[in-house]
């Protein structure tokens, strides 16, 4: 865990800005897709100054609607200091809420500019998950989204440290926090028990996913069925996800939120993907005949 990749000094005032390793791996993230879906909408014929566009505003409103849903979820931590809600830079956003209103204001803005929609929200439905590889790795240096306890001899299982603030007072990891609390170690010891390092699989998750979509994008029938291909995808890996993790308690059914939210995603996914490919099944059927019957 790394939350301070390193500290830019300011010339005669004796102070520096420190830069925080989950809001500079946001920053690559974002860059990253960004620079994904310029190639993407050049090839599909949309300016690519429009992707640009349309970047830089649901990057604010995906944040935003990350901030609020993960606020809304862990109200009793933020009620008693509400100023925190606003300390982003230490982590704390869930990714439906983002995605909810990135699609919101992307809809809204395609609406605007008279952009093609569907064919629009593919583009950034691929460069979306190669911005989450990003950002979960950012999740893994800053120590939120933590995993559950494993077995000590997992090759890859992680613990993560203690941390102490400027009044030597206790302040993380989170993981280190939680165990804590659940009386699993001690003020004296050092690290957290060994945890599965859930961040990094998500990371790998959703590389495994960009290089589906972007293999996909070639056999899409319409316009929409690689927004619907990631809306399959990635709650499927997200559920799973959920099972390893300790950060999210379950609310009800035994689920947490983000799994009652993958399950109701994925199954509206799956259905409209299959509707319409019955559509496009049978338009083509259709076709065949009448072309069949204007021959004879």
């Amino acid at each position: 865990m790394i939350r301070t990749l390193f500290e830019i000094p300011i010339p005669f005032i004796g102070k520096s800005i420190p830069v925080y390793a989950y809001g500079l791996m946001l920053m690559v993230g974002f860059l990253a897709a960004l620079y994904v879906a310029r190639m993407r909408a050049k090839s599909e014929g949309i300016s690519p100054e429009h992707i640009t566009d349309l970047g830089i505003y649901t990057i604010f409103a995906g944040i935003a609607g990350g901030r609020l849903f993960y606020v809304i979820q862990n109200f009793d931590v933020y009620k008693g200091n509400l100023i925190d809600v606003l300390k982003i830079y230490q982590g704390g956003l869930v990714f439906y809420g983002g995605l909810i209103a990135a699609i919101i204001a992307l809809i809204s803005i395609l609406r605007i500019k008279k952009l093609p929609i569907k064919k629009t929200i593919d583009i950034i439905a691929l460069s979306l998950a190669i911005g989450l590889v990003f950002g979960r790795i950012g999740c893994f240096l800053n120590g939120c989204c933590w995993g559950d306890i494993c077995n000590p001899n997992l090759l890859w299982a992680v613990q993560f440290p203690k941390t102490i603030d400027v009044h030597n007072l206790i302040d993380g990891s989170p993981a280190f926090l939680h165990h804590l609390e659940e009386g699993l170690v001690s003020l004296s010891d050092k690290h957290s028990l060994p945890i599965h390092p859930t961040q990094l699989y998500s990371s790998l998750g959703n590389l495994a996913i960009f290089f589906i979509l972007n293999a996909f994008f070639k056999y899409r029938r319409r316009d929409g069925e690689i927004t619907m291909l990631f809306c399959i995808l990635y709650p499927v890996m997200r559920f799973c996800m959920e099972i390893l993790r300790a950060d999210n308690p379950p609310l009800f059914d035994g689920l947490t939120i983000s799994q009652n939210a993958s399950v109701l995603i994925f199954i509206v996914a799956t259905t409209l993907f299959i509707i319409g490919r019955v559509k496009m099944r049978g338009k083509n059927d259709t076709l065949k005949v009448q072309t069949s019957h204007s021959s004879a």
